[in-house]
């Protein structure tokens, strides 16, 4: 074979696996490119670009937690700051997301001096451009944790053929004068995206994830039936139980599984 169309092919495929605007891309989502930044503020992580309020947050990248490969992102709330609702220390990259069906991602929360966690004081956040699109529970006094292979469903209105802002962060949610009473710490890890039926996603129902609703799926969902389950729940598809944040698995989910009976979710063959 030619070596110029070897080099070609080969500078092409680098590309292709570089280019961060190649949809559902995450650059260095397990933040291990550069390896421990002890500022960000000073060195943005490669891929990411930090927004760290100065004299309220801290942020680096290091080998304290992790769960995929030897560091993790950490971003900390100064202790006896005076905050304002809405202050926050995040950072983000441009995302296209076309044909991503979800954003998973592991975290962790944390204080200093083993303080509870009140998440009406500090919350974890992700976001999509200016929405916050994921949040630890705060029906519980403390969120203290590791949150692992959490999960975001990425919405119709972002698949858009539009970049958009993919930010991971911690949020004030109030007005703290006096300041918070610990450090309260987060660690980000595993960030990346996943793809489900060719981009077409996962049908309400679809519950073994093979990309059709049929009786294996009935079958599981049988074996919840009556089932108090939380919210979020993959088997509460009804959603409005009036039981919030708890819901019961019955025939209001059963009748949305039913609407999707023998179909499939690949895009071509809907």
């Amino acid at each position: 074979m030619n070596r110029n169309l070897i080099f070609i092919g080969v500078i092409m495929a680098l590309l292709l696996t570089c280019n961060p605007t190649q949809a559902g891309v995450i650059v260095n989502g397990s933040f291990e490119d550069d390896g421990p930044i002890d500022d960000i503020t000073k060195h943005d992580p490669n891929g990411w670009t930090a927004n760290v309020p100065s004299g309220k947050f801290t942020a680096k990248t290091d080998a304290s937690w992790s769960t995929d490969g030897n560091f993790s992102l950490n971003i900390v709330s100064r202790w006896y700051t005076a905050f304002s609702a809405g202050d926050m220390a995040a950072v983000s990259q441009q995302v296209l997301l076309n044909d991503v069906n979800e954003i998973r991602f592991d975290v962790r929360l944390n204080t200093y001096a083993a303080s509870a966690w009140d998440p009406n004081d500090v919350t974890a956040i992700v976001m999509i451009d200016d929405d916050i699109v994921w949040e630890p529970n705060n029906t519980r006094a403390d969120i203290r944790g590791v949150y692992l292979d959490q999960v975001y469903a990425v919405e119709n209105k972002y698949r858009d053929g539009e970049m958009h802002a993919l930010s991971l962060g911690l949020r004030i949610s109030r007005d703290i004068p006096a300041g918070l009473p610990d450090f309260y710490r987060s660690w980000w890890d595993s960030v990346e995206c996943t793809f489900f039926c060719g981009g077409g996603g996962l049908l309400a129902g679809d519950f073994n994830r093979d990309c059709r609703v049929d009786v294996k799926d009935l079958e599981l969902a049988a074996d919840a039936w009556l089932a108090v389950v939380p919210f979020d729940d993959r088997y509460n598809l009804f959603k409005d139980d009036g039981l919030e944040p708890y819901g019961i698995v019955d025939f209001f989910d059963f009748s949305i599984l039913a609407g999707n009976w023998l179909l499939n979710s690949y895009p071509q063959e809907q």
